[in-house]
């Protein structure tokens, strides 16, 4: 038995959990791993770079003081340099991911 793994109890609505469950199914995903995926963002946030693609921890980023972004610590990229539609575009997306791991 893998003794780093501990088991986990959580009430969830159970609509949500049927229609995960058979999506889950589908997809050929075990429940525990998506719990355990966002678990795993929700502690140690990784982001993609949108200029140069590099992986990093959104927790250590550091923040542009001009546009609120973070920085990438590998090119230097923020959002200074995007045009609005991008910055409006990629705001969005950002939205969608605050939503899931911070509101609800």
């Amino acid at each position: 038995m893998n003794t780093s793994r501990a088991k986990l109890t959580i009430t969830i609505d159970k609509k949500i959990l049927n229609e995960a469950k058979k999506l889950a199914v589908k997809k050929h995903i075990p429940i525990s791993r998506l719990v355990e995926n966002y678990l795993s963002f929700f502690v140690k946030p990784k982001f993609y770079c949108f200029k140069c693609g590099f992986n990093f921890n959104g927790s250590n980023a550091k923040i542009c003081p001009k546009c609120g972004w973070m920085i990438c610590p590998k090119c230097k990229a923020c959002g200074c340099n995007l045009s609005r539609e991008t910055s409006v575009a990629v705001f969005y997306m950002r939205k969608v991911c605050e939503e899931l791991f911070l509101e609800r």
